[in-house]
């Protein structure tokens, strides 16, 4: 009896140590799918998956590049025209003028026969000078001064019945000596050789030669380089012979080389 009692018990025990491991082999294995199957827990949605190809974004149209003009093409450098000095720098020149004019003389002495228009011993004398033909030789020495030389030959006699004959040298300033048209201004001496004017046994006889100063004044027009066309106008003062003042004016032209 006691026996079965025995067996009974350790029947018992063996099949309790049974169930109690039975559900903790069952629960080590079904842990993971319990806790995703929680009915504590919310079921998180499910995101769709697309398995169709990504859509390809739509090109932007490019804008065609501004079409690049060529660059005009650049002139070679020109070598500047040269123009011709108008100076009369280390130029010969000839010039050839005509003209006339009118003067006053002062007899040192009374009764000294002058040529005045109505009474030809008059203390004063005023009558017109004989027209003349002035020859110029000249240089250009500088960029506006010119040495010259005017040599004046009567084309009408004088009172005396003689033509004129005169030596004046000196220089001559351009003010602006590369202007086509320019002014010039002269500073001479003058050597009048035209002879006597008085009879040699005369009671007062004068000198037969006369010295003085001269300027003139004038415009000229450069036609080109090499020729020019002047007006003039001049005042002499001589004082050997008598003394005399004396203006006249004139046209005239010249020609230069180089």
């Amino acid at each position: 009896m006691r026996s079965q009692t025995v067996a009974s018990l350790g029947f018992g025990a063996f099949l309790t140590s049974i169930i109690a491991i039975f559900p903790a082999g069952a629960r080590a294995q079904g842990a993971a799918p319990a806790s995703e199957s929680s009915p504590d827990s919310a079921p998180s949605p499910a995101v769709p998956v697309d398995d169709s190809a990504p859509a390809t974004a739509p090109v932007e149209a490019v804008p065609a590049a501004p079409a690049v003009e060529p660059a005009p093409a650049v002139a070679p450098p020109t070598t500047p025209k040269m123009v011709a000095s108008l100076s009369h720098e280390l130029q010969l020149g000839v010039a050839l003028l005509i003209g006339g004019g009118y003067r006053f003389v002062f007899p040192y002495q009374q009764g000294i026969v002058c040529g005045d228009a109505k009474a030809e011993d008059n203390r004063v004398c005023t009558n017109r000078a004989p027209f003349f033909l002035d020859i110029q030789p000249s240089f250009g020495i500088s960029n506006a001064w010119d040495a010259m030389l005017d040599v004046r030959v009567g084309i009408e006699k004088d009172f005396n019945n003689k033509r004129q004959l005169m030596f004046m040298p000196g220089l001559r300033y351009w003010l602006d000596p590369q202007l086509q048209v320019k002014f010039f201004t002269t500073i001479q001496l003058f050597y009048d050789a035209t002879g006597a004017y008085t009879a040699v046994n005369a009671p007062h006889p004068v000198k037969t030669y006369d010295l003085g100063f001269r300027n003139s004044n004038g415009l000229m027009i450069e036609i080109m380089r090499n020729f020019g066309v002047y007006v003039q106008f001049g005042e002499t003062v001589g004082f050997v012979r008598w003394l005399s003042f004396a203006a006249d004016a004139g046209i005239g032209v010249q020609a230069r080389v180089p």
